[in-house]
């Protein structure tokens, strides 16, 4: 059974859209058989589409960008000190 799920992040700004979008680009290279991943970046907004044959193989993926997300999240916040206003949705 197919599965597809999509993640979509609102961002910051353009800068932090580009500089998630270069820290994840490398991952993304040599997937597993049956996994598809695409990702579109566009101005504030990040969509990541999974599609797998399996349900568990779509949300551990998910689960991994959004484990990734956040690490890149803390490294920005700490390297970014005018910006490390934690802010809402």
């Amino acid at each position: 059974m197919k599965t597809t799920a999509i993640l979509t992040l609102r961002l910051k700004n353009d800068e932090v859209t580009q500089a998630l979008s270069s820290v994840l680009a490398p991952d993304n290279e040599g997937l597993p058989r049956g996994l598809r991943l695409s990702v579109v970046a566009e101005g504030r907004t990040m969509e990541f589409e999974v599609e797998s044959d399996s349900p568990s193989t779509t949300v551990s993926t998910i689960l991994a960008i959004m484990r990734d997300v956040h690490l890149f999240r803390e490294v920005w916040l700490l390297s970014h000190r005018d910006d490390a206003r934690v802010r809402g949705p």
